[in-house]
């Protein structure tokens, strides 16, 4: 696993990364060291949906500073800056071009960090981040094909394709998490209904939870009282609840569905599932890979298993993809 110092002394010749993980609600940043790829400071601090670009990036560098400042880091030490988004992006112009979560539609936010950091900077998609950091550090280590996804705020995803990240056709990588899976479903925020997110992100057991929430109070369950997101109808599951139980089943049905279509389509030698619902572990993992055998199309499953990296694959990653896209190395 990439090991952590949340404030570590740096040395003095040693030349660093910065990688940023933009998501719905945060910006994470982590200060990794060139060699090691270890992180020697991290921090994060609140995204509103609807701010600028500018505005976006002017938050960045003053995280990146006090975390450089905080665990004395020189920042004149950082030589490239890596930021993934969740959305599509034109990695050849740097353009957000849309990020629905974010509230980011053509944006060249790329240059705009460029500008702000005054240092080469390389942007790519928040799946495709954690992806890499998994195919160079983590449990896609070795593999020719394969795949991760992201259960998170949304459903992300992101392919290795011999050897090296697939961005796409025309680089605007892939969008797994917006494949139609029912076309009377649920509305996803790209516009489109039924599509994977809506049916296998965290957010559909949040919504979930929400609903049964309301059932239960209604009916005099204390349970009702505490039951709000993913985490605690997970954990209302695992204690035998009989509703949030049958209602997780309903979940690893979707995701194994929507898994079992990609392996039709990519042959992985292995899945990753990271996220936050990853953290169930074998509560999500055991019947998750038995859900997958049994709606296999091919002979040999593809074996789903848990990735490694945690929260900070989205910013190795992002420093990984800076560190060989922008510097001769």
């Amino acid at each position: 696993m990439m090991q952590t110092a949340s404030c570590r002394t740096a040395g003095s010749k040693r030349m660093y990364r910065l990688g940023f993980d933009i998501g719905g609600t945060h910006i994470a940043c982590g200060i990794i060291n060139d060699e090691t790829y270890e992180i020697v400071g991290k921090d994060a601090c609140a995204f509103f949906r609807g701010q600028s670009a500018e505005k976006t990036a002017q938050c960045m560098a003053e995280l990146a500073r006090s975390t450089a400042a905080r665990c004395g880091t020189d920042f004149q030490q950082i030589e490239t800056v890596g930021v993934c988004i969740p959305g599509s992006i034109d990695a050849q112009n740097g353009t957000v071009v849309n990020a629905y979560n974010l509230g980011f539609h053509n944006v060249p936010f790329r240059q705009i960090v460029k500008e702000t950091f005054n240092k080469p900077a390389a942007m790519l998609n928040d799946a495709d981040a954690a992806t890499l950091a998994e195919h160079r550090l983590g449990v896609l280590r070795g593999t020719r094909n394969s795949l991760l996804v992201t259960l998170g705020t949304g459903f992300g995803g992101g392919i290795i394709m011999n050897g090296e990240i697939f961005c796409g056709g025309r680089g605007f990588g892939v969008e797994l998490g917006h494949i139609q899976m029912d076309m009377h479903g649920e509305k996803c925020t790209c516009g489109r209904r039924g599509c994977i997110e809506t049916l296998c992100a965290a957010s559909r057991l949040t919504r979930d939870a929400l609903r049964l929430a309301e059932k239960k109070k209604q009916a005099g369950d204390k349970l009702g009282e505490t039951l709000h997101d993913a985490g605690t109808l997970i954990a209302a599951a695992r204690a035998g609840d009989i509703e949030c139980t049958e209602a997780w089943n309903r979940y690893l049905d979707d995701l194994s569905n929507a898994l079992v279509s990609l392996i039709n389509i990519l042959d992985p030698e292995i899945i990753a599932v990271g996220g936050g619902v990853s953290g169930a572990g074998d509560f999500l993992i055991v019947p998750l890979n038995e859900r997958v055998a049994k709606g296999s199309f091919f002979k040999e499953p593809t074996p789903v298993v848990k990735a490694l990296l945690g929260n900070d694959a989205g910013l190795a990653g992002a420093a990984l993809f800076a560190a060989e896209t922008c510097l001769p190395r």
